[in-house]
């Protein structure tokens, strides 16, 4: 990712619709689990940490980014249990983390074999354990932003499944998300996509108004999440556990 990028993402990552949204609706599902299966916590790919932050108030997290300014950026969180590393080769003991979280890390172009990170991911996990995914969806999709992001594909269910099933990972949750804002982020990206716009990411302050709105949608959404899988969306949502 550009090192902008980060700047950006520490800058909004509390207050933007998207971050705020995205990881309530992941939250939602994550405190529904048992205290005793979420105490220890790893959060794969941990950015500017606001994520990680959250997750501190139901266990005890540890965060690990190959980016020397994400780790910088997760200090000034005031965060300290954090590794520079990368999510082929983590420096953790079989069976370590009772939950592991990994939010657009599969779609990163430094992540060259998916299911080598996803088996190092099962690897840490303890037995019983569950992986918390998100990943950017739908290859139609891409445009300016995920260049800017340094993305190298955007995933679809039936991917998603044949890769957690060749870890022998079992799905317990697989669903799309942004599904109500999904007609207007299709034609938001298509607008892009053919008017030639540079690469440039879709991290940016956004009218206050539009904020609250677009934040209250992924509210609502998360509610429906609770009852039932979303058809289609720009994201996608697996609960995995490890047998």
């Amino acid at each position: 990712m550009d090192e902008r990028e980060y700047g950006k993402m520490y800058e909004l990552e509390s207050s933007h619709w998207w971050f705020r949204g995205g990881h309530e609706i992941l939250l939602g599902f994550f405190k529904r689990l048992p205290a005793e299966d979420r105490r220890k916590i790893l959060d794969v790919g941990c950015g500017t940490g606001g994520l990680l932050a959250r997750l501190g108030e139901y266990g005890s997290p540890y965060g690990i980014d190959f980016s020397p300014a994400a780790i910088g950026y997760c200090r000034k969180r005031g965060l300290t249990k954090l590794v520079r590393g990368t999510a082929e080769a983590m420096p953790f003991q079989d069976g370590t983390f009772d939950v592991i979280t990994a939010v657009d890390v599969f779609y990163h172009r430094n992540i060259r074999d998916d299911e080598t990170v996803l088996r190092e991911l099962a690897r840490t996990l303890k037995k019983g354990g569950r992986l918390f995914l998100r990943e950017p969806a739908l290859m139609f999709l891409y445009g300016p932003h995920d260049e800017s992001m340094h993305g190298k594909t955007r995933y679809n269910a039936a991917e998603i499944r044949e890769l957690l099933a060749s870890c022998g990972l079992v799905i317990e949750r697989l669903s799309y998300l942004n599904f109500l804002l999904f007609p207007l982020i299709l034609v938001y990206r298509l607008f892009k996509k053919l008017s030639g716009i540079k690469s440039e990411s879709d991290v940016r302050r956004v009218n206050p108004v539009l904020n609250t709105v677009f934040y209250l949608v992924l509210k609502l959404e998360g509610w429906l999440l609770m009852r039932f899988d979303l058809p289609v969306g720009s994201s996608i949502l697996c609960i995995a556990k490890k047998p």
